[in-house]
C-alpha cells in the first residue's frame, strides 16, 4: 500500500511538471509546507470615457524680455477667455508651470553679436473637460486664439472607481478557473486560497500632438480626434493549497 502511495504521488509530480511546461502555472510549496497551485488571471472593462485632460501650452519668443513676457500673456488671457466663453468652467483650467529663459540669439543667426539674446517664454495649462464631445471646439478655441502646444490630451472615466471592482471579481473568477480546470486534471482537490496579490494595469486612452511653435492658429481648424474607450485592466495572481 505504501508503494502504490509513493507511485501514485510520482505520477502526480510528473504530471504537475508536464502541465506547468505547457500550460503556464506553477506549483509550489509554502513555509509550512502546504503544496500549492499558482495561476494568474485577468479581468477588463471597457468604457466609454467623459472626462477629457487637455495639456496646452504657450510658447513666446522675443529679442526683447518685456515684448516676449507681454505677448505670453495677452495670449494666455485670451485663451482663458476662449475657454471661458464656451462654458469651460474656471476652476477646471489650472495652470501648470510657467518659465522664463535666455539663449544666445548666435545659434540661431551666426551674424549675430555676443550680447544679443533671444528670451522665450512658456506658459502651460490644464484644462479639465467634462463633455467629451466638446473636445475638438475647446482645441479650436484654443489654437485659434494663441496656443502653440498641444502636449498631451487624455481620456477618464468617473465609472472607473465601479468597473474596477467588477474587472478585480473578473480577475478572480478567471484565476478561480484556471485553478480548478488544472486540479481536476492533475486529479487533486482545491482546499483553500492561500495568498493573492492584485495589480491595477489600467490607463487612460492617450493622444497627444505639438500644434505649431510659432504664433497661433489665426484661424486654423484643429483635427477631428475621435475619444477611444478607457480600459480598466486587473490582474492578480492566486496561490492555492491543493490535497491529493
Amino acid at each position: 500500500m505504501k508503494l502504490q502511495t509513493m507511485n501514485y504521488s510520482r505520477t502526480i509530480l510528473l504530471v504537475v511538471f508536464v502541465l506547468t511546461m505547457f500550460l503556464g502555472f506553477n506549483t509550489a510549496v509554502s513555509a509550512d509546507g502546504v503544496q500549492l497551485i499558482q495561476v494568474t488571471g485577468r479581468g477588463v472593462m471597457s468604457l466609454p470615457p467623459d472626462i477629457v485632460k487637455i495639456s496646452i501650452g504657450i510658447n513666446t519668443e522675443k529679442e526683447n524680455i518685456q515684448e516676449a513676457i507681454n505677448e505670453n500673456t495677452s495670449r494666455v488671457e485670451s485663451v482663458k477667455s476662449a475657454l471661458l466663453s464656451i462654458g469651460i468652467a474656471e476652476t477646471d483650467i489650472k495652470t501648470v508651470s510657467y518659465s522664463l529663459y535666455s539663449s544666445l540669439k548666435y545659434y540661431r543667426d551666426n551674424t549675430a553679436g555676443p550680447d544679443e539674446y533671444i528670451y522665450t517664454v512658456y506658459y502651460s495649462f490644464e484644462i479639465t473637460l467634462r463633455d467629451a464631445s466638446k473636445l475638438n471646439t475647446v482645441l479650436d478655441a484654443c489654437v485659434n486664439n494663441g496656443a502653440n502646444n498641444v502636449t498631451g490630451i487624455t481620456y477618464d472615466s468617473t465609472g472607473r472607481e465601479a468597473a474596477y471592482d467588477e474587472a478585480r471579481n473578473l480577475a478572480i473568477d478567471d484565476a478561480t478557473s484556471k485553478a480548478q480546470k488544472i486540479a481536476e486534471k492533475l486529479g487533486v482537490k482545491i482546499r483553500n486560497v492561500d495568498s493573492i496579490k492584485v495589480s491595477d494595469n489600467s490607463s487612460g486612452f492617450d493622444y497627444s500632438a505639438m500644434m505649431g511653435m510659432g504664433g497661433g492658429g489665426d484661424g486654423a481648424v484643429s483635427p477631428s480626434i475621435e475619444p477611444g474607450l478607457v480600459n480598466v485592466n486587473v490582474d492578480v495572481e492566486m496561490s492555492f493549497a491543493y490535497s491529493l
